[in-house]
């Protein structure tokens, strides 16, 4: 449905720069976003997406690499970057960002992202909120770690850093491709500030 409506894929970079510099996107610019590393992203998803020239962004929860049969493995996680996909940060193990506190920066945060570098080869500049919950005390951190965006799910976004709370339709497994179609052009609403645009990424 997707490729027969003219949607075209694009990755955070693209997002980053359009909403902090203005940069042009493609017609139709959707963005395609899996999390928790689970191993039907690698099985099924990729060669459906690889069929008709998309991209996509993984955000990797860490402890379940290789966790069980059902989780994807260190080397299709490289794979996947080397392909031009996203390889981003979701925790360590998929702890609850409002908690987080102290030393749990480092361990759920810092430990992470250092090593999704080392296996990619390249910087993680991108963050997803666990259980799509996260609190504005926090969001200072992502920014000194280095993230450049961070994404939720449907919560209004934070007013002073709408950046580091972009927010995500979920396509639920029972959708038909009909319904699909109609929660990408009518989800969120209409903007809560009208001098801030509502920023999506599906």
């Amino acid at each position: 449905m997707l490729a027969d409506s003219g949607y075209h894929t694009i990755l955070p970079d693209e997002l980053y720069d359009y909403l902090t510099k203005g940069r042009a996107l493609p017609a139709k610019p959707i963005m395609l976003t899996f999390d928790d590393t689970d191993g039907d992203q690698y099985e099924i998803a990729r060669p459906e997406l690889m069929k008709y020239g998309f991209n996509a962004v993984y955000f990797i929860v860490f402890t379940n690499i290789a966790k069980n049969k059902h989780y994807m493995y260190r080397q299709q996680i490289k794979q996947l970057s080397d392909e031009g996909n996203v390889i981003a940060c979701h925790t360590q193990d998929h702890g609850n960002f409002k908690k987080l506190k102290g030393a749990d920066w480092e361990t759920q945060i810092d430990v992470p992202k250092k090593k999704l570098e080392i296996l990619t080869g390249k910087p993680v500049k991108y963050f997803a909120f666990p259980f799509g919950l996260w609190n504005s005390q926090g969001l200072p951190e992502l920014h000194r770690r280095g993230f450049l965006a961070a994404f939720q799910l449907t919560d209004m976004r934070d007013p002073n850093d709408a950046i580091m709370t972009i927010r995500r339709l979920i396509d639920c497994g029972y959708w038909t491709t009909a319904t699909l179609d109609y929660n990408i052009k009518h989800d969120f609403g209409k903007p809560a500030n009208k001098k801030q645009p509502e920023l999506a990424a599906r």
